[in-house]
This record gives structure tokens, C-alpha cells and sequence, in this order.
């Protein structure tokens, strides 16, 4: 019988396996999903491209934990302040890519001049601090920085990206990191053009087709399944 936890609990180990295999997770960060019955699935205090099913863990929507073995992550009161404040999100990741601590130290968001950016076309501001999140007054400050933004840097961070989700998040986290680096790479040549709202848009109605992510996220899968 079809378990919606359990397939849950599978597709974030796999999506935590992709997410190491590209490079954009350290030793640190961290990966939720709200469940429907107010539970919070979450990855423990390890090293995320690390986990396996087993390492998984339920925490209440005040960070406490409830079943597993692990223990929560330093940071997790950025998550259930996301998951107060936005309904809609129902998965989350925090990590610590170069690229965007670069962005970010420039005091720049993401600009949009590739295809892979176009999701973050309303902006990815800024929480203009290095302090780790760990308690939920911080956390509501990144929160309300977010707003109703899919992705917010970090200054001397990193990044966190929020989807309704797990198969989009995955894309969203990757396509993040990549058009921070598409960035990086072209700002030495000169002024960047960017694509206008109204070209991210027409793009992103085309992204929100049914399975219009599968061919994107099988990609990937296939980098770490036989």
C-alpha cells in the first residue's frame, strides 16, 4: 500500500543525494518538509548529502523533536518561522553555496540573465546578517525578509529556497546556485541584460505545466541512481 510519508521521507534522501552529487552542500544545511498532519519531516544534525532514511527525524511546528534519532538542526527555527508565516510552503532548504555568499557580499540579489533564473524574477533579497538562525526571533526576520519570495540570501551565509514542492525545490535549489555563478562568471564583461518581466513570465507559465519539472529532475536523479 502507497505510504505518503514514507515516499516523503524517500524523496528527500534522494533529493539530499542530487544536492551532494552537484557540489552545493557542505557539511552543513538542512531540508523540511511540512506534512499534513502539522508534523515537520526534517533532516537531523548531520551532514545532509549524507543522510539516508533511517537518519530522518519529526519535529513539531515549535523545532521539538518528536521521533527519530538525530537531533534538530541548529538552525531548524528558520523553518518553522517560514512554515508560520507562509501557508503555501510546504518544503524548505538552507545551504551555503559559494556563489551565493558571493551575491550576497556584493549586495546583490540574483539578476536574471539566463533561462535557469527566471523563477527568482520577483527578486531574492537579502537578511544583511552572518548570525546563525537559532532562535525564532531570527528566524521571523529572515521570515519577513523572504516575504513571498521563493529564495532569500544570506550575507556571509548562504541561501534558503521554499516551494509547495520537494521536485520543484530541488530544481529552485539548483537553478539558484547556478544563475549565482552564471553571474559571477559574466559580470566581468560588462553591462548584464537582463530579461524583462514579462519574458520570465511567459517562461515560468511553460515551467508550471503538469510533470513540466520530470525531465529536469530525472536528469539529476540519474547522476546518483543505477
Amino acid at each position: 500500500m502507497f505510504d505518503p510519508i514514507e515516499a516523503t521521507k524517500e524523496k528527500m534522501v534522494l533529493a539530499c543525494k542530487v544536492l551532494q552529487k552537484q557540489r552545493v552542500l557542505d557539511g552543513y544545511g538542512h531540508l523540511t518538509a511540512r506534512l499534513p498532519d502539522g508534523r515537520i519531516l526534517s533532516t537531523p544534525h548531520m551532514p545532509p548529502g549524507k543522510v539516508a532514511l533511517r537518519d530522518l527525524i519529526f519535529i513539531d511546528r515549535e523545532g521539538n523533536k518528536l521521533e527519530g534519532l538525530g537531533e534538530p538542526n541548529g538552525e531548524t527555527a528558520m523553518h518553522t518561522s517560514i512554515y508560520k508565516a507562509r501557508s503555501d510552503v510546504q518544503c524548505i532548504l538552507h545551504y551555503h553555496p559559494d556563489e551565493l555568499v558571493a551575491v550576497a557580499a556584493a549586495g546583490e540579489g540574483i539578476k536574471v540573465i539566463a533561462n535557469c533564473g527566471v523563477h527568482f524574477y520577483r527578486g531574492t533579497p537579502i537578511y544583511d546578517s552572518p548570525v546563525l538562525i537559532r532562535n525564532h526571533e531570527l528566524g521571523d526576520k529572515v521570515a519577513a525578509t523572504l516575504g513571498d519570495r521563493n529564495a532569500v540570501l544570506l550575507r556571509g551565509h548562504g541561501g534558503t529556497v521554499v516551494s509547495n514542492d520537494l521536485d520543484t525545490l530541488l530544481r529552485l535549489g539548483l537553478d539558484l546556485v547556478r544563475s549565482a555563478r552564471i553571474q559571477i562568471m559574466a559580470a566581468p564583461l560588462g553591462a548584464l541584460k537582463t530579461h524583462s518581466q514579462e519574458e520570465c513570465e511567459q517562461m515560468i507559465k511553460g515551467h508550471d505545466r503538469p510533470n513540466a519539472n520530470r525531465r529536469y529532475i530525472d536528469y539529476y536523479i540519474s547522476e546518483v541512481v543505477d
